[in-house]
């Protein structure tokens, strides 16, 4: 491998700068190969790609999973904002680990937890609801009223 600098020489890439490069591209293919197989995105940008490996049914239906909370001062069912200012985590976060907070809702005192310290100065979450928003699609847009879930709750600590 060789460059070139803007006044014309040409500098060779030693077999140190080269093993260290094929080093790296190595270790990014094994992490891809690793978070594809474990069918996981722990490691994402290294995880599955099962996401982009087919297409989606224009005729299907899209499921949304969102969170509310009842507040301290009795604000019902206020939306929850799942993203990195309002809990510091995202909904993605929470739609990997849905099995898991559907078997333990306990998990969702984190989700509680975390807008607190984010926001202690903010009216308080007193009971955390898991929601699912389920469209029905007809060639590619939503038709109707979304069918609406709640997965789970939990009264915060």
């Amino acid at each position: 491998m060789q460059s070139a600098n803007a006044d014309g020489t040409v500098h060779r890439l030693s077999r140190r700068g080269k093993a260290w490069r094929i080093g790296l591209a190595l270790t990014g293919i094994a992490a891809l190969a690793h978070g594809t197989l474990r069918d996981s995105d722990d490691y994402f940008p290294f995880g599955s790609m099962a996401q982009y490996a087919s297409a989606h049914d224009l005729d299907g239906e899209v499921r949304s999973v969102y969170m509310l909370a009842d507040t301290q001062s009795g604000r019902s069912r206020v939306r929850v904002p799942l993203n990195a200012t309002g809990t510091g985590i995202g909904r993605a976060e929470v739609e990997g680990q849905l099995d898991r907070i559907l078997a333990d809702p306990s998990l969702l005192q984190t989700i509680a937890d975390a807008y607190q310290a984010t926001h202690p100065d903010r009216d308080h979450y007193t009971t955390l609801y898991l929601m699912r928003d389920t469209y029905q699609l007809r060639d590619g847009y939503r038709e109707g009223e979304p069918v609406t879930e709640e997965l789970a709750a939990w009264t915060v600590r």
